[in-house]
């Protein structure tokens, strides 16, 4: 793979520390039918984030009962920044990796999204 799609991917995955499923959603939308390279990256990014979002909101809604609730979503937090560090350097590198989250959306057909 190109570096500079390399580079824009492993951006996609860092940035979306930040722009949670926004970016990845704006990515996949925007470069579907174009680029087969960055929208399974994107497709994986979304992965990520749909798997983490409904843990972190109900992390947060028993912050009230639940006193380690701050700390719970600190360490969600912490695993995903160092899931996405990983496959963006996974990325650069042009190693292999998935995250281990539930499939929302198929990645297939990229050698580097093997499971």
């Amino acid at each position: 793979m190109p570096l500079k799609q390399k580079i824009l991917a492993s951006m996609m995955h860092l940035l979306s520390l930040l722009l949670t499923f926004f970016l990845p959603l704006a990515v996949l939308l925007f470069v579907r039918k174009r680029n087969c390279y960055l929208s399974s990256h994107a497709k994986e990014g979304l992965n990520l984030h749909f798997t983490f979002l409904p843990i972190f909101i109900f992390i947060r809604i028993t912050a009230e009962i639940w006193p380690y609730a701050g700390t719970a979503s600190m360490a969600l937090i912490g695993f995903e920044t160092v899931l996405i560090a990983r496959a963006a350097y996974f990325t650069l590198t042009d190693r292999p990796f998935s995250y281990p989250v539930i499939r929302f959306f198929k990645v297939q057909g990229d050698a580097s999204h093997a499971a």
